[in-house]
C-alpha cells in the first residue's frame, strides 16, 4: 500500500524525534493536527509504526554487545530461534538468506557472554556458532529508510498473504480491515461467492 507525501514526512519527523506532540508534528509537516492524528493512527494499525521508545546508549550504560551468528540445518533454524526468543540477552534476531541466524546480544557483565555460549552449546540443533564482541560503533541507525515512494507491506487479514499493492478495505466500526482479493473479502464478510 503506497504512502503519500504527508505519511512519509510524518514518519521522517517521528523517526528523528518520537516524543513530539501531534501539534509539533503538524507544524513541521504543514498539515492539521487532526490529519496527523488520523495518519499516525492508520500507520500504527497497518504496523508501519511498531511503537515509541527511547534510544539508549548501550556503552554509556556500562553494557557490552556481541554479534552472534548461528548455523543450523535449515529445517532446525526455527526451533533454534524459538529457544532463543525468550533469552533476555538476545536483543535482535534476524533470519539470514544464508540459512543462518544473526543475533545482536547485550550483556551487563563479561562473564555473561560465557554463560550464553554455554546455553548455545546445550542446543543440539546448532551446528556451529560464532560470537564477536562489538568493540566500537561506527554507525547505528534505525533499519527503516523513510524515502518517497515507500510502501507498507501488510498481511491480508483473511488469508495472511503479504500485500504490496492496493488492498481491499472493509470498515468495522472505527477500524479498517485490509484484504487481498474479492475472494478473501467474500470469506471475511460472509458474502456468497459469485460462481
Amino acid at each position: 500500500m503506497s504512502l503519500d507525501g504527508n505519511d512519509i514526512r510524518i514518519l521522517q519527523v517521528l523517526q528523528s524525534n518520537g516524543r513530539l506532540s501531534f501539534r509539533q508534528i503538524a507544524e513541521k509537516v504543514k498539515v492539521s493536527v487532526p490529519t496527523v492524528s488520523s495518519k499516525v493512527s492508520n500507520l500504527e494499525r497497518m504496523g508501519a509504526i511498531r511503537g515509541y521508545r527511547a534510544n539508549l546508549d548501550t556503552e554509556r550504560l556500562g553494557e557490552m554487545s556481541a554479534v552472534v551468528t548461528i548455523k543450523a540445518r535449515p529445517s532446525d533454524l526455527s526451533a533454534v530461534a524459538q529457544r532463543l526468543l525468550e533469552d533476555d540477552v538476545v536483543r535482535q534476531m534476524f533470519f539470514l538468506s544464508s540459512g543462518r541466524l544473526m543475533l545482536i546480544c547485550t550483556f551487563t557483565s563479561t562473564h555473561l557472554i560465557n554463560d550464553f555460549a554455554v546455553r548455545l552449546g546445550e542446543i543440539p540443533e546448532i551446528v556451529e556458532y560464532d560470537i564477536a564482541n562489538v568493540i566500537g560503533v561506527g554507525k547505528e541507525e534505525d533499519r527503516a529508510s523513510v524515502v518517497p515512494g515507500l510502501q507498507v507491506v501488510m498481511p491480508c487479514q483473511q488469508c495472511g498473504r503479504q500485500m504490496r499493492d492496493h488492498p481491499l478495505k472493509v470498515r468495522e466500526g472505527t477500524e479498517e480491515i485490509y484484504l487481498c482479493s474479492p475472494a478473501c473479502m467474500n470469506v471475511y464478510t460472509g458474502a456468497p461467492s459469485g460462481r
